[in-house]
């Protein structure tokens, strides 16, 4: 079983009372900050900020991403339907010169 550290990671004289869920390092009360509920020490809340840094830059290009497509996309229908649309009239007139 493995034993249970005391002491603040940070400061090895001072009694920990808690441990940082992130690093799982213990620390003392100086060293804790208690953020939605939960202990973090600094190293720990760093590393919070830049997960959650990190997932927003993502979830931003993804919005990105997609306001482009609705914006592009009566562009490319747009194209689509004046291809097929002289298609079409190539035809007709195809068609046409057949006939007379």
């Amino acid at each position: 079983m493995a034993s249970i550290q005391r002491h603040c990671y940070n400061h090895p004289g001072r009694r920990a009372i808690g441990v940082c869920v992130v690093t799982s390092n213990p620390i003392c009360a100086e060293c804790s900050t208690r953020y939605e509920g939960v202990n973090y020490s600094r190293e720990g809340l760093e590393q919070l900020k830049a997960r959650r840094a990190a997932a927003s830059a993502a979830t931003g290009r993804e919005r990105v991403v997609s306001v482009a497509m609705v914006l592009l996309s009566p562009v490319l229908l747009g194209g689509l339907f004046v291809f097929y649309w002289l298609a079409l009239r190539l035809m007709i007139d195809m068609l046409q010169m057949e006939v007379v």
